[in-house]
């Protein structure tokens, strides 16, 4: 069969740098930060500042500080906002963002008491972008353990306190070393808290296997592979009724494409044949969430997708009925097994009206209700 058209659908543009071809300023961001210099990735910072252990107002603070959009004096100034670039604390130096968070003396004394000795000299002879990709991008370091968490709060307390002494609220801090590695450390064991709060969902093993159709139906099981993605790709389905038994099947050598797109044509394939055959009361299933998903809610019309998710809502919008489900692997894996064994065939459509002798023992295995354990959320 060759598809010549997608009635209804007309050519769209698509964005190809999201999966749902759709556009967002998240996915252009990158293009604009690749400016084809060589130095620090600052995409990769700013996705980094957003995935560091810190509550989210720290975050949004040294997402600022890589902008350089904090108001100091100097860009008071720069913003004919004020008169003097003079830091108000120490009153011997511009007050830039980089003298604020480490330069200043009521910063560069508590960072000293924060680092080792042997990297004072790096730590204060970097440019401020510098200094912040090394340290919110440092590697784990048993002696300094969690130190991007340390660092984040350090800096955010730091600017904290210079805005208190400037709008006057002096406060008394007897060991604000002490305090910085006490919130720090507050943070990092909510993190682990929560983190192993969504660890403990309940997980057991249950023993998973293919079931057969009630009576007066038959079912269709489909599957797609792709050795690369996109690669080397086929599709393969079954279709079988309530004594167990093989009706008809398929196997399909696509080319190159995606996994995903392999598997929805594995999908439309299925349809193709349950309909040709004339069986017009079908349960497909599949063992790809998404691809049901898409079968069951739809898809955006700029998807890259869209065209095949339409055609297959064509086939099941006919006068049949046809419930889509999603099944583990465990029980999909005589439409596995096909989708494998197109790779040695040649490219197209191969119709199955016998079950190949390589896929035998996986039918014999779902006629006989064999069941493998799985590991699933209960």
């Amino acid at each position: 069969m060759v598809i010549k058209g997608v009635p209804g659908l007309v050519d769209r543009v698509s964005w190809s740098r999201t999966e749902n071809g759709a556009f967002s300023v998240r996915s252009a961001y990158p293009l604009l930060c690749d400016d084809g210099i060589e130095g620090p990735c600052m995409a990769r910072f700013f996705d980094r500042i957003w995935r560091i252990m810190a509550p989210e107002r720290v975050r949004l603070f040294l997402w600022l500080v890589g902008h350089q959009v904090i108001l100091t004096n100097m860009e008071r100034v720069r913003r004919r906002m004020g008169e003097s670039e003079i830091c108000q604390v120490c009153r011997g130096a511009n007050e830039s963002i980089i003298h604020v968070l480490r330069d200043c003396p009521a910063m560069a004394g508590i960072w000293l008491r924060l680092i080792p000795r042997t990297e004072t000299g790096e730590f204060f002879g970097n440019t401020l972008l510098e200094w912040l990709f090394t340290n919110l991008l440092a590697k784990a370091d048993p002696s300094r353990e969690h130190w991007v968490t340390l660092f984040a709060m350090a800096s955010w307390w730091g600017w904290k306190w210079r805005c208190k002494d400037v709008f006057g609220e002096h406060g008394l801090w007897r060991d604000r070393i002490g305090f910085i590695r006490k919130v720090a450390a507050e943070v990092v064991s909510a993190h682990v808290a929560e983190r192993g709060s969504d660890q403990s969902i309940s997980r057991g093993v249950e023993q998973i296997s293919w079931h057969k159709p009630a009576l007066g139906w038959v079912k269709v099981n489909t599957d797609g592979a792709s050795h690369g993605n996109p690669g080397q790709a086929t599709a393969g389905g079954v279709v079988r009724d309530t004594e167990r038994g093989w009706l008809s099947g398929f196997v399909l050598n696509i080319g190159v494409c995606s996994a995903m797109l392999a598997e929805l044509w594995g999908v439309y394939y299925g349809l193709y044949v349950a309909w040709e055959k004339g069986y017009r009361r079908v349960v497909l299933e599949s063992d790809s969430a998404l691809v049901v998903g898409y079968l069951q809610s739809g898809i955006e019309e700029t998807h890259p997708l869209a065209f095949l998710v339409r055609m297959c809502h064509g086939f099941i919008s006919r006068d049949w009925i046809v419930r889509v489900t999603f099944v583990y692997r465990e029980a999909n894996r005589l439409a596995d097994g096909l989708a494998n064994y197109a790779f040695t065939l040649p490219l197209g459509f191969h119709l199955c009206n016998v079950c190949p002798d390589v896929v035998l023992p996986v039918l014999l295995d779902d006629t006989n209700g064999t069941a493998f354990p799985r590991n699933v959320r209960l």
